[in-house]
């Protein structure tokens, strides 16, 4: 039985629901449900039970709780005797990340790891996705994380997470109260654009194309590499754009920012870990992925 299945099987229990599990592992339903599924196949017998508040453990199921807990908790010790006999000095990592990643959802992972594992010297560096691939590709950064998968020599990703792209308008008229937008609101309300180079406009472009639009068919009335500037751009009421959820959903708590979904278009992003191809990994950078892979083990700001 894989570790994976049996972190999210805990989180289940926890939360008692599906889809709040889902949100919360940055999985979709039908993936949590068919690894309970998985689960409930493999030991044969039926681990939750539904009901009107949610899901609860059955007798079987809070066996399986209680043992999956003391795995999970036992290999978190091995990793830890792993590093007092393997690492006479303190190991180190460098983590490159995109702005959306780097500067709104790695920052209380990375603390977080570093109350686990707090002898392991973790430096965060962020660029744009291009940038960061250059950086894997010379060898300067131990591993990147960036929105969409890599094509690039020399380089493989895999993905960790999932996140998706909102429109995001100031919180005012005609915004307040709508349910969905038209795609062609796109080409006609100014819009501030990411910068070449990044995740988030490479994303943008692909999904554009999905509906026949292009960058040069929406009314772009500025081009900016700050998500910040793009932020406060939009909250003063100067257009309108398109943002990693992670990087707004503080704006959007508080009612700073609105998101809009858009009428036959939902814009899914997965996260993507890229490494070195021929590059043999350190541990640590390989507990690092697992760990920020983990929905219970991360904690996004």
């Amino acid at each position: 039985m894989r570790l994976s299945y049996l972190e999210i099987f805990c989180v289940v229990a926890q939360v008692k629901s599906f889809s709040r599990a889902a949100k919360l592992l940055y999985l979709t339903q039908p993936t949590v449900s068919s690894q309970i599924q998985y689960m409930e196949n493999f030991y044969g017998t039926q681990l939750f039970e539904r009901t009107t508040q949610g899901v609860v453990l059955t007798e079987a199921g809070k066996v399986v709780h209680e043992y999956a807990k003391r795995l999970l908790d036992l290999h978190d010790e091995m990793e830890k005797q792993l590093d007092r006999v393997v690492h006479t000095n303190n190991p180190s990592l460098v983590v490159g990340a995109s702005s959306s990643m780097g500067n709104y959802a790695l920052p209380c992972s990375i603390y977080t790891f570093k109350e686990k594992f707090p002898e392991v010297d973790v430096k965060l560096e962020i660029a744009n996705t291009e940038e960061i691939i250059r950086r894997v590709t010379g060898d300067s950064i131990d591993l990147g994380i960036v929105e969409g998968p890599v094509e690039a020599p020399g380089l493989v990703s895999h993905k960790i997470f999932a996140d998706e792209m909102v429109l995001i308008a100031p919180p005012q008229e005609p915004w307040l109260g709508i349910e969905y937008v038209p795609v062609d609101i796109l080409k006609k309300e100014p819009f501030i654009l990411r910068e070449q180079g990044s995740g988030t406009r490479r994303v943008l472009e692909r999904s554009l194309a999905l509906v026949g639009l292009r960058i040069r068919d929406l009314n772009v009335a500025a081009e900016m590499s700050s998500i910040d500037a793009i932020k406060s751009a939009v909250e003063s009421g100067l257009g309108v754009s398109m943002l990693s959820r992670l990087a707004v959903q503080k704006e959007i708590i508080k009612g700073m920012l609105v998101a809009l979904p858009i009428e036959n278009l939902s814009i899914k992003t997965d996260i993507h870990v890229v490494l070195r191809e021929e590059k043999q990994q350190p541990s640590i950078a390989t507990r690092f992925i697992r760990f920020i892979a983990a929905p219970e083990e991360r904690s996004f700001c």
